[in-house]
């Protein structure tokens, strides 16, 4: 299995470096470090990490900034460093899309858990928008049917169940969808006119 790559924007050399050393020892691939928020937002799209770890206050674009067009711009899960545990800042960071928190300094020990339960709500945030596409994709092709079956209704006389089994055994006829048969009949009936 390929080491969980990982992306640190730090801007002072003895923290970056003694996170680097860390993970590194731990078995993760520091595939950067970046020492502004704008850098960080540029190498996370250029190297594309499996996850940033992001100091809060940076040099340019503080670490918020930087987590939020990270998590806009790629979707790479982001943990926050910071020497602050405040409400304030733990705020700022959530509501920046950041998925775990480390206060510095950080605890070797620490970096483990911080990485797998962010790499795991990634996992759970990208499922519930895969499956929210789904059922997006699933309720309009229920709309495009109903409305197609309602023109073959009024045009051809037909019952809800008739209509529903045309266009179901046209789609397999065609071996397409019955969305896109459904999306072609009413194409046809603007054209054509009601």
């Amino acid at each position: 299995m390929a080491a969980i790559r990982i992306l640190i924007a730090e801007d002072n050399d003895l923290v970056s470096l003694t996170l680097e050393d860390q993970l590194k020892g731990l078995g993760y691939e520091v595939v950067g470090i970046a020492r502004t928020g704008t850098e960080a937002v540029m190498l996370a799209s250029r190297l594309k990490p499996d996850l940033v770890i992001m100091d809060i206050r940076m040099p340019e674009m503080d670490g918020t900034e930087a987590t939020a067009r990270i998590r806009d711009q790629t979707g790479i899960p982001v943990v926050m460093l910071t020497a602050f545990a405040d409400k304030e800042t733990i705020r700022r960071a959530e509501a920046a899309g950041a998925l775990a928190y480390l206060v510095k300094p950080v605890n070797e020990q620490e970096l483990p858990p911080a990485i797998t339960i962010a790499l795991a709500r990634h996992r759970e945030i990208q499922n519930l928008r895969n499956e929210n596409l789904e059922l997006q994709e699933a309720l309009e092709a229920r709309k495009l049917i109903e409305r197609a079956k309602g023109i073959l209704m009024q045009r051809l006389g037909l019952s809800e169940r008739d209509a529903y089994e045309r266009l179901r055994q046209r789609a397999r006829d065609k071996r397409t969808k019955m969305k896109d048969i459904a999306q072609a009949i009413i194409e046809a009936e603007e054209l054509l006119g009601s």
